[in-house]
């Protein structure tokens, strides 16, 4: 958590989760810390549920040719041993090839879903999803090397996991555990190689997963953190006051609560690895509770009044709950929210299956409720390298706190704030932790930098109450920001 000082702080940006992301970053491709295992199962169990309609919608096979059909891809198998990816949403057209060795054959469909099937070979096992998701299980060691016929304008790699966009969608290759893998472009196609392990699994996504929610593109958040203005009482009201949600809700249809509306988290609880926080620090409780419960009540009652959808904060990363879905499921249910926000998702970690088996499992308790994620880090410890197969689940999604890595402004926000044709979900602007200067700047956007941002496809939170300190920056941003996004 940073500490504030006036609107600035100075040195590189650094967050909670960023000291730990430092701290437990793998320094070699393919090596595991002591003690890990390879391919640990998922605490989370899981499901074949098609959620926001992700799900298998046709297979056959005809004349020997497997086919397999999602929202996002379109996945063939012929006798020619040659598996073939083709991308449906951003663009129709065929995005990769991997020719398989003939000992492989015969290939069998032994399992067919809702979300998944499942193609098995003589060593080999191809899990297709419906989040487009291939999942390749050797049985045996093996070399893949797969042909890409899209040119990548993004290009990211970290420890063999490497992210490969363009403006119309792309592909990721992530595998577990971590493997040294190359990327030949001198010739066209390109060529990816990923040496595997029996029991190494292979996990590639053909982006995006899924067509872009207008209704979420539409609707603007207001999303203000108070935790260090109220512990420095420079703010005395934990709890919106009806004119101030008024005020909100003349710009913004959602609005988000930061951690500051829980109680502190009781003196048992333990930081993460590598992290050191002074109480009160309700990011950590193990049951979330109101501060003072009446407040908290009168400010819902006034919002939904006032038609805003209302988001709470809750950590994946940093809960102490034992059971998170139980306990996220309690405060949804109690308070009557309209979803939740996720401060994180998973602990740093190569092997993310936990992490997207719990982001499943929320998306299914969540239903047609809102998904607030923040993910600047998760689950690599990297700002560029990320899962657009998890972010899918999220109708919203917040990046930047962590820098911008070593982007230029463009590419930064087109390809790591904005989710479009990647994972489609509402990419937005952690701006405080990646403008142009160095640590975190508590400001109004500048002006160039909305027109930025909106050019890219991404999208600014209205930090209302904190930037009501400066009315005539806050009043500026809503005729540029407001005005503009009326255009797009």
């Amino acid at each position: 958590m940073f500490k504030r000082d006036d609107c600035t702080t100075n040195g590189p940006p650094i967050s909670r989760r960023n000291l730990l992301a430092a701290m437990s970053a793998f320094p070699l491709a393919g090596v595991l810390p002591v003690g890990a295992t390879a391919n640990e199962s998922a605490k989370y169990p899981t499901s074949d549920e098609v959620l926001m309609g992700m799900g298998i919608e046709d297979v056959s096979v005809i004349d020997g040719i497997f086919r397999i059909i999602t929202p996002g891809s379109m996945v063939t198998l012929g006798p020619d041993n040659v598996l073939q990816m083709r991308q449906r949403i951003g663009a129709d057209r065929e995005l990769l090839e991997l020719s398989l060795d003939g000992h492989f054959a015969p290939w069998l469909l032994i399992e067919h879903t809702p979300f998944r099937c499942v193609l098995e070979g003589n060593g080999l096992r191809i899990t297709i999803q419906g989040d487009s998701v291939l999942i390749f299980e050797p049985r045996q060691n093996m070399n893949l090397m797969f042909q890409g016929f899209f040119a990548p304008k993004y290009n990211k790699e970290l420890r063999g996991n490497r992210l490969l966009l363009d403006e119309q969608g792309g592909c990721g290759f992530f595998s577990i555990p971590p493997r040294p893998t190359e990327f030949l472009d001198k010739e066209e196609p390109w060529s990816f190689l990923c040496h595997l392990a029996r029991w190494d699994e292979l996990w590639v996504c053909i982006c995006p997963p899924r067509p872009e929610d207008p209704k979420r593109m539409s609707e603007s958040i207001s999303h203000d953190i108070l935790y260090y203005l109220l512990k420095d009482k420079e703010l005395t009201e934990r709890y919106a006051s009806r004119a101030s949600l008024e005020e909100i809700a003349r710009h913004c249809q959602i609005l988000a609560l930061h951690e500051e509306i829980w109680a502190d988290a009781p003196p048992w609880v333990a930081d993460p690895p590598g992290g050191w926080y002074d109480h009160p620090k309700p990011w950590e409780t193990d049951r979330h509770e109101p501060v003072d419960r009446d407040a908290f009540v009168r400010m819902l009652d006034d919002a939904h009044q006032l038609g805003l959808k209302v988001v709470v904060y809750c950590s994946p990363y940093y809960s102490s709950a034992p059971d998170l879905i139980a306990e996220f499921s309690r405060v949804l249910n109690q308070y009557q929210l309209d979803g939740l926000y996720f401060d994180g998702w998973c602990p740093i970690r190569d092997d993310f299956r936990v992490g997207y088996q719990f982001m499943r499992q929320a998306r299914a308790l969540l239903g047609n409720r809102i998904l607030y994620l923040h993910s600047s880090t998760d689950p690599f410890g990297s700002v560029e390298v990320y899962l657009p197969f998890v972010f899918t689940y999220a109708d919203f999604c917040l990046r930047g706190e962590s820098g911008r890595g070593e982007a230029d402004l463009e590419p930064f926000l087109r390809y790591t704030i904005s989710g479009r044709q990647i994972s489609n979900s509402v990419g937005m602007w952690c701006y405080y932790g990646s403008t142009d200067e160095p640590g975190y700047q508590f400001v109004v956007p500048a002006s160039a930098h909305i027109a930025a941002a909106l050019q890219n496809h991404a999208r600014l939170w209205r930090q209302s109450r904190m930037w009501s300190r400066f009315p005539d920056e806050l009043a500026r941003f809503d005729r540029e920001y407001y005005g503009a996004l009326e255009k797009h």
